[in-house]
């Protein structure tokens, strides 16, 4: 026999997972006495019947009482980009240099209408745009074509930022101060001698840097995407990068380099995470460059870098990328202890075959190039370690071999280092890769420069 139905009233305060499990339990209880409802009264059936619909009618509001906080949470998440108090519309180059460098916006979302703004050193920070605090970009939302920042017309001196801090040359576009982001946006750079990027992460900040690039065309720079630790002011600096979905073409000033990943000039210590994810990088003389390089004197070691890669495309360029933790461009210091992590899934490295940079020490266009310790003007690199993990990625069409591997190599006659250890492992499709893998040039009599290859 059922309760009166007046006895379930006190449920609508105490809903919960309990009593949802109640209710389940209690119409199906309900159900296999159907046929022994059909026996009683049509009074008390009717009575039965219309407890069966409330059952139900609690459970869905008990449903959507539950449902709502995972509802809520998962708006919060994206709010900061749908809070249009958060947001500061431009439409002028004047209305984007007074957006970005009034300190009242840091936090803020900048939003540029469709047009292309010349970047002007008559502005603050002789014309560069550098980021506030958390202070993000962005153009139209499916169309980066639409709206875009020219810095070709800048002078050389606008890309050397004050008393050379951190470095001596830097981009048209500056981020690191927290979390800054780029989106939706076409970047021209600039072909100075002194323009080292078109945008870069050298703004130092006390904490973790958090930088993004996603959903952008960058063009006609040095170095299109410069993801760097860089100087003293770098020293243990922990900088972790997104890179998704950006066409980066035809980066062909000097080196030339579409993205560059580097602590670089006495970053000791210094650590950078970085995810790639739907780039097609194509039209450079380096489609990805990243190491640990000391190229002014000063020791850089014990660096680390770790790079996730996913269904990017690294073609038609000079080399697809130049991976080397190790690298001394100096004459009497270190570039000693550094790791770099490479990782790829589904990413094609394919047809680069183009030209090639004035710098790059052994002149041949290819897939991946690869050195663990890199000396090239006497300078040591000894303990570094490269390891390069590829899953289903297309590597072919590349000139010559499309993977070259040094465990160590120098310029010099003597070797770069010792115990420079370079680990190549290759997966399913990657496994149809050409490798030529060298351990030391010039030979390193105690054989610890070593280059292992797995398929």
């Amino acid at each position: 026999m059922f309760l009166p139905i007046e006895h379930y009233s006190f449920l609508w305060d105490s809903c919960d997972n309990n009593f949802i499990d109640f209710i389940e339990l209690y119409t199906i209880l309900s159900l296999k006495k159907f046929i022994i409802m059909k026996s009683l009264t049509n009074a008390l059936f009717k009575k039965w019947i219309l407890l069966t619909i409330i059952s139900f009618f609690i459970l869905s509001a008990c449903q959507k009482q539950i449902d709502q906080p995972s509802n809520t949470q998962e708006i919060s998440s994206i709010a900061n980009k749908g809070n249009h108090e958060n947001r500061i519309y431009v439409s002028d180059i004047g209305q984007l240099y007074a957006a970005v460098n009034d300190p009242e916006n840091a936090g803020r979302l900048i939003v540029l209408a469709a047009g292309t703004y010349i970047l002007n050193a008559s502005y603050p920070n002789a014309g560069r745009l550098e980021l506030l605090e958390n202070m993000e970009l962005q153009g139209q939302p499916g169309h980066p074509e639409l709206v875009i920042i020219d810095a070709s017309l800048l002078p050389g001196t606008s890309f050397v930022p004050p008393l050379n801090f951190p470095a001596a040359r830097s981009g048209a576009i500056r981020m690191g101060r927290g979390f800054n982001s780029i989106e939706w946006l076409t970047v021209k750079g600039n072909s100075t001698a002194q323009a080292l990027s078109v945008i870069d992460t050298d703004l130092i900040w006390s904490g973790l840097s958090r930088v993004r690039v996603a959903h952008s065309v960058i063009t006609g720079g040095r170095i299109g995407i410069d993801i760097r630790n860089v100087g003293a002011g770098s020293v243990s600096r922990t900088l972790e990068a997104e890179i998704v979905d950006n066409e980066v073409v035809e980066n062909l000033v000097q080196f030339g380099q579409g993205i560059e990943i580097q602590n670089a000039n006495g970053a000791i210590e210094a650590t950078i995470r970085a995810t790639l994810n739907g780039n097609y990088v194509h039209g450079n003389k380096i489609g990805m460059r990243t190491f640990v390089n000391n190229a002014n004197n000063t020791n850089t070691n014990f660096g680390s870098i770790t790079i996730q890669s996913t269904a990017d495309r690294f073609e038609e360029n000079g080399i697809g990328l130049y991976l080397s933790p190790g690298l001394n461009q100096g004459t009497t210091t270190n570039a000693n202890g550094n790791l770099l992590h490479f990782e790829a899934h589904g990413t094609s490295i394919q047809n680069n075959q183009g030209t090639l940079p004035p710098d790059v020490t052994d002149p041949s266009p290819g897939g991946i190039y690869a050195v663990g310790g890199f000396s090239t003007n006497g300078g040591v690199a000894s303990d570094n370690r490269l390891e390069i993990n590829l899953w289903g990625c297309l590597i072919s069409g590349n000139q010559g071999p499309d993977i070259k591997a040094y465990g160590a190599l120098s310029t010099k006659l003597v070797p770069a280092g010792t115990n420079n250890v370079v680990e190549i492992k290759l997966h399913g499709v990657s496994q149809n890769a050409t490798v030529v893998a060298t351990p030391s040039s010039p030979i390193e009599p105690a054989g610890t420069n070593i280059v292992n290859i797995f398929r």
